[in-house]
């Protein structure tokens, strides 16, 4: 006797259990055993909501140094290749290469901590990190590459951004999440990549360390972001590190920020959003009168009727809200995976 199909209506998802990783090493495995139990625990870390997450608003600590911003005036700008500057990623630099640009050690290695930084992307200039101009952050360039390499972890990538209106380099997807949530905020206006190298003196317990992220707006002092796993945050070698990166830091006038995650559903929203892409000249049109038209709470997908009534095609309004979300001019539960049918509603004035 057969049995009747399985409908997905008959299965509870959240029932399901989640698959486990392999704990001890098979011994088909052979030699690379170990190298196994270690990636498939990876890999079930990645799909996995750290409950110590769930409803933490991961905006705070952006929010804390900058402030709340203002969602009108903040950049939207839209994808070219206007501000593209091959030495910003350096895609294309051998897997082989020189990892960092070149330091001068004569100059790097004094009585106190220093500074080094690239303005070409080829050569790097060295000061006291209480000499270094924050004016300049806008035009540094990374001071490492971003090329991939046999048996990396991370695998580095080029997100764009609508805060700069360019590719901005990241060495893991953990890293563009943070850049990605940076971009998302009102107040943030500018984001850059491995920014500047701090060396220290002969005979401290650190040599050199570049920051991953360094974020920035106007009136505010800047705040550098090194980004890790709550795993990695807790290793005893990195967490070492911390004390001493964060005084040398904040000696330079700048915040010191560890950023080790959000909530998945958060971030899943947020790449849903910002790959929405509406022209310009339909959004000024169209997002004023979706705002009219969004009298209360409501779906979606109501809202969307709404807008195709209004003579608005229902499959772009449907981008046009997630777009309207991503620019904040909409909002909706971000803790929960969006759909046609999340409640989406008006965002703050």
């Amino acid at each position: 006797m057969s049995l009747p199909p399985l409908r997905l209506a008959d299965v509870s998802i959240t029932a399901l259990p989640r698959v486990a990783p392999i704990r001890n090493a098979p011994e088909w495995a052979g030699e690379r055993g170990e190298e196994l139990v270690r990636s498939t625990r990876q890999q079930a870390e990645a799909g996995f909501d750290d409950p110590r997450l769930r409803r933490s608003d991961p905006l705070e600590a952006l929010t804390d140094w900058f402030g709340p911003g203002d969602r009108r005036t903040k950049a939207a700008l839209e994808p070219s290749m206007d501000m593209y500057n091959e030495r910003r990623v350096r895609v294309f630099r051998p897997s082989w290469g020189v990892r960092r640009l070149r330091i001068d050690s004569e100059l790097a290695v004094s009585s106190a901590v220093t500074l080094s930084y690239t303005l070409n992307g080829l050569h790097v200039e060295t000061c006291a990190g209480d000499q270094f101009d924050h004016a300049l952050l806008p035009r540094v360039l990374p001071m490492r590459d971003f090329a991939r390499r046999l048996g990396q972890e991370n695998k580095p990538v080029a997100p764009w951004l609508h805060t700069t209106g360019h590719l901005v380099g990241a060495e893991s997807q953990h890293e563009r999440t943070l850049m990605m949530l940076a971009d998302y905020h009102p107040a943030v206006e500018l984001i850059a990549g491995q920014p500047f190298t701090l060396v220290w003196p002969e005979g401290s317990d650190l040599q050199s360390h570049t920051p991953d992220v360094v974020l920035l707006r106007n009136g505010s002092l800047p705040l550098v972001v090194d980004v890790r796993t709550p795993a990695g945050a807790m290793d005893a070698k990195w967490a070492k590190k911390v004390p001493a990166i964060g005084r040398a830091v904040q000696s330079l006038g700048m915040g010191y920020l560890v950023w080790t995650g959000m909530s998945r559903p958060y971030r899943r929203n947020l790449e849903n959003f910002t790959e929405a892409r509406v022209p310009k000249a339909s959004y000024e049109r169209w997002a004023d009168v979706a705002l009219d038209l969004c009298v209360r709470p409501m779906s979606a997908s109501e809202l969307a009727d709404r807008l195709d009534s209004a003579g608005y095609p229902r499959l772009w309004a449907l981008t046009l809200i997630r777009r309207m979300l991503w620019r904040r001019a909409l909002t909706t539960d971000m803790f929960a995976p969006y759909s046609s049918s999340s409640i989406v509603e008006r965002g703050n004035a």
